[in-house]
């Protein structure tokens, strides 16, 4: 995350943020299926949301944020893990994009999350201009032995996509 941090900061910089590249918004979700004010999804393992995109350009990068309300509740030692795939593949370079939870109680803490990163390649390659599918999932941490996982809960979920500019 602190290298996709330095790569945001690096284009902020590049001509004030400006750019001449065709670059924008590819794709925005946000989840239908809850009302927002009591549903969650008790998803431990698996698929939460989901945008097909065509992206415009081969040397771009892609910045993808999802937000939600997360937690691990009602069992003592239990941890899972969110995280984007792009065509199936979690991102490579610069490096995978997820964020994490674990809950030493069985207490119920509410979290609201922002998972964000940018992704130029998966351990299939590059992500070049084409059709993609970009989706969030949630699953197990290797370090705990169970997972107990929420999304959502008084919150509206959503999932972004957008095309930018290499800083360099």
């Amino acid at each position: 995350q602190r290298q996709n941090a330095n790569l945001l900061e690096r284009f902020e910089r590049l001509e004030g943020g400006r750019s001449t590249c065709n670059v924008g918004l590819l794709g925005y979700t946000y989840d239908t299926q809850h009302d927002g004010m009591t549903a969650t999804t008790e998803t431990d393992s698996g698929q939460l949301a989901e945008i097909a995109f065509t992206k415009k350009q081969n040397n771009t990068l892609l910045r993808l944020s999802y937000s939600s309300n997360i937690r691990t509740a009602f069992r003592a030692n239990t941890a899972a893990r969110w995280y984007f795939l792009i065509d199936g593949q979690e991102c490579s370079s610069p490096e995978k994009i997820d964020i994490s939870m674990s809950q030493s109680d069985s207490g119920n803490t509410h979290i609201p999350a922002y998972l964000t990163g940018v992704c130029s390649a998966t351990s299939a390659g590059r992500i070049g201009q084409g059709q993609h599918n970009i989706t969030v999932h949630v699953g197990q941490l290797t370090t705990h032995p169970t997972t107990d996982a929420h999304s959502g809960w008084v919150t509206l979920s959503f999932l972004e996509v957008q095309e930018i500019c290499p800083p360099f």
